[in-house]
């Protein structure tokens, strides 16, 4: 399998305009096309506190997490990034060579996990590391990232790359037209089986399905993904009945919010909708019912929505936040242009979000009660959701809505560890601190069993055998936000030039004072690129046009580039230049995916 070039930074596909208008702030995987690796670019270290060996901390107090209990003074040993010991301090001795980590006053316990992540770049691992969180799971991106993950989770792996444990998918699978941006496109069961096979070949670890999947597409996913031993994750399915998906062989929802516009027919539209909308909550039990004989697990994602509705009522806490600052600037400039305010209908979505807000709280109380595995899944980093911080939100929103501290921390931490056990790797332990678990832990200062809000005070953590200071972690993290404030000026430099008529030789003085620093070029790119589909969804398509002509002229051997400027030109219904813009993209990289799809669809329509 070809690995695929995928766009810098493309939030939509070739579509009409309103429909794309439409997609601003809804799409998981809008986004997720933007991240972009240059040589240049800042990595987290290796290097990091204690032995290869192991380490031990001492005088702790131990929250185990198998019991709503505290463990007080007790002595942890680590040997080959294994718990082997975990006992009083007292009567516990330390093996010779370990090294000595005092946690007298302090709290050990499991890593947070985050199991709904879509990572745009490495140096995103540092932010969960400083927020506890040890293990991720990417749903789903580029080709071009999810390929590159799995190269990471080998550094991590053999510690020559500080970061959580990985577990990862490439591109997720959608039906034929998709509805995901830069989603494989399935309109038959043989290309539901050929891709799913290639994604197991690659060694990704689950497939994940979204909102287009037909039923016979998806039956074809679900059985030939058990041939390679691969889990289905994803969206429900809007085409058939959502129930089935659950007695048909899909293992986990990724957002419970799915419910709502499936089983309780909740408003899909914000156009057209009808305030009158009422969910009707006597259909739950049944719901429950269906989850749970079918083994399904569900990431309730509170923060996603709830993130939403504090965005449309002020943006402040987003940009005031000191997280921002260890944002990529290519990330804060998509936050700015694709941030929920950005919707049409804007008061409708609020509405709409209230009303599903208040219906995934009883949802995720109902789902606690019967016993079904519940786990964090975020969405970060989509607009207002920081990696690893987005985490702590989700503790939170669970405790909000009705669950014990507890409870809470279990979803974010035991359940994790029987997810992947269950679904992905049964000989995975992790997300307890017992004997033979993964020493994946964090140290806070304050107790989280009595404020789940204390498991944010991160001292240090353990990940991959190793012990990581909290003043390493903020070292690493100081050299990323002094590195992010130079391509802050940059980007804005350039967002001047664009903003003066488009001035591409503004642009061109700005890039080449900076020719020999690639990760600076990449960013001007990416700049250029959304400032493009930002003036595409305000309605300007001959703004948009010319500002993605300046970068087809600064940056000629990008595929990116020139897809970007044939969508333009297809949305503005210019479709010779279109068919020779995708052909340049061709020229530039021939396995470039989305350029083979779009000329195929425009040579289908008949002769220019």
């Amino acid at each position: 399998m070809h690995v695929t070039t995928r766009r810098l930074v493309r939030p939509f596909l070739a579509r009409p305009l309103a429909q794309t208008l439409t997609r601003l702030a809804g799409a998981t995987i809008l986004l997720l096309s933007l991240a972009h690796r240059s040589e240049a670019e800042i990595r987290p270290q290796g290097g990091v506190s204690g032995t290869e060996s192991g380490f031990a901390v001492v005088g702790v107090d131990v929250i185990p997490m198998d019991r709503d209990q505290v463990l007080e003074n007790q002595t942890v040993i680590v040997i080959d990034g294994r718990i082997t010991s975990v006992g009083g301090a007292d009567e516990t001795s330390v093996p010779d060579g370990l090294s000595r980590i005092d946690g007298r006053r302090r709290y050990l316990m499991p890593g947070l996990v985050d199991l709904h992540v879509h990572v745009r770049r490495p140096d995103e691992y540092l932010s969960y590391l400083a927020y506890g969180v040890t293990t991720v799971m990417h749903l789903g991106g580029s080709a071009t990232r999810g390929r590159q993950l799995l190269e990471d989770r080998r550094q991590i792996t053999a510690g020559e790359l500080l970061g959580p444990n990985i577990y990862a998918t490439e591109r997720v699978l959608d039906g034929d037209p998709p509805v995901a941006s830069g989603a494989y496109s399935l309109a038959s069961p043989e290309e539901a089986r050929r891709t799913v096979a290639e994604l197991a070949a690659a060694g990704f670890d689950f497939v994940k399905i979204y909102n287009n999947v037909s039923l016979p597409v998806f039956t074809a996913i679900v059985d030939e993904a058990r041939k390679h031993g691969l889990p289905v994750f994803g969206h429900v399915p809007r085409g058939f009945d959502p129930l089935a998906a659950m007695r048909e062989g899909q293992n986990a929802v990724v957002h419970t919010e799915e419910f709502f516009f499936t089983y309780f027919d909740g408003p899909r539209s914000t156009t057209e909708m009808d305030r009158s909308y009422v969910a009707d909550r006597s259909k739950i039990p049944a719901l429950v019912d269906v989850v749970f004989a079918n083994d399904v697990a569900i990431m309730p994602d509170l923060s996603f929505t709830f993130t939403n509705l504090l965005m449309w009522d002020s943006l402040d806490h987003l940009w005031m936040d000191a997280e921002l600052s260890y944002q990529h600037p290519n990330t804060v400039s998509d936050w700015r242009s694709f941030n929920i305010n950005r919707r049409e209908e804007i008061e409708n979505f609020v509405v709409r979000g209230q009303w599903k807000y208040e219906l995934l709280q009883e949802l995720t109380r109902q789902f606690q009660q019967a016993g079904i595995l519940q786990v964090i899944g975020t969405d970060a980093s989509l607009p207002g959701l920081f990696p690893g911080k987005a985490a702590h939100r989700e503790l939170t929103e669970l405790v909000k809505a009705g669950l014990s501290n507890f409870d809470a921390l279990s979803i974010g931490t035991r359940n994790a560890g029987e997810f992947v056990a269950r679904y992905i790797d049964e000989k995975a332990r992790f997300g307890r601190i017992e004997p033979g678990y993964r020493a994946d832990m964090v140290l806070v200062g304050e107790n989280p069993l009595a404020d789940v809000r204390h498991a944010r005070l991160v001292e240090a953590v353990a990940v991959n055998g190793r012990w990581v200071e909290r003043a390493e972690l903020d070292r690493q993290r100081s050299a990323l936000a002094t590195r992010y404030r130079t391509l802050t000026e940059v980007g804005e430099q350039v967002d001047a030039a664009l903003a003066d008529n488009g001035q591409g030789a503004a642009v061109r003085t700005v890039l080449s004072a900076h020719a020999d620093d690639g990760e600076i070029a990449a960013t001007i790119e990416q700049r250029i690129n959304s400032t493009g589909y930002a003036a595409a969804a305000a309605g300007e398509l001959e703004r948009a046009r010319r500002i993605l002509e300046i970068g087809t002229e600064l940056f000629p051997t990008s595929a990116n580039a020139w897809d970007s400027l044939a969508e333009i030109a297809l949305m503005q219904g210019d479709r010779r230049k279109s068919i020779e813009y995708y052909r340049k993209a061709l020229e530039v990289d021939p396995d470039f995916t989305n350029a083979v799809e779009q000329l195929e669809k425009i040579l289908a329509e008949g002769p220019v």
